[in-house]
């Protein structure tokens, strides 16, 4: 389920893990330290979309509402709400944040085998369009983040990410 905010102009963060299960993700984001700093930065709105994972428990936040949900046809309505999007490195998750030109932190999974989601991140995280973390540094990379610009992706190619990731992945030289 969705949350539409209260009120107009309400900062809201979107949290996504694709179609997979990354419940290490998950707890931080829903952790009470992180939620502190995201009330401190005014949000008041979060949607976690949680894939295979396992439902967690909503904590009991001061100012920000929050809701989890599944799966859905569509995200893009989630993600063009948001003012704040964390996601996994997937790089279906990635494109598509990056299309709607919203700040993105890009979290990696480590558990993961042959982990090309870290070289996708550490690729775009030093072209400077988003800034990419672990689970366990989300916290002050939260933090770090308030006073980044980043660069936005270029959007007048429709391939353009596609064949970035080709020639990331090495099937394009």
């Amino acid at each position: 389920m969705s949350v539409t905010p209260k009120e107009s102009g309400s900062k809201i963060v979107f949290v996504t893990v694709g179609t997979t299960q990354f419940d290490e993700l998950i707890t931080q984001v829903l952790h009470p330290n992180t939620l502190e700093i995201l009330e401190d930065e005014g949000f008041c709105t979060m949607i976690v979309q949680i894939g295979r994972g396992v439902e967690p428990p909503i904590p009991i936040s001061r100012r920000i509402q929050i809701s989890c949900y599944h799966f859905k046809e569509n995200i893009s309505f989630d993600m063009e709400a948001a003012s704040l999007i964390i996601s996994h490195a997937g790089a279906g998750s990635c494109l598509e944040a990056l299309s709607v030109a919203k700040p993105l932190i890009v979290v990696v999974n480590q558990k993961l085998m042959g982990n090309h989601q870290l070289e996708l991140a550490e690729k775009l995280h030093s072209e400077g369009h988003v800034f990419m973390c672990y689970p366990e540094t989300l916290k002050t990379t939260i933090v770090d983040f308030r006073s980044t610009k980043l660069h936005k992706f270029p959007r007048n190619n429709p391939l353009a990410f596609s064949a970035y990731l080709e020639k990331l992945m090495g099937f394009q030289k």
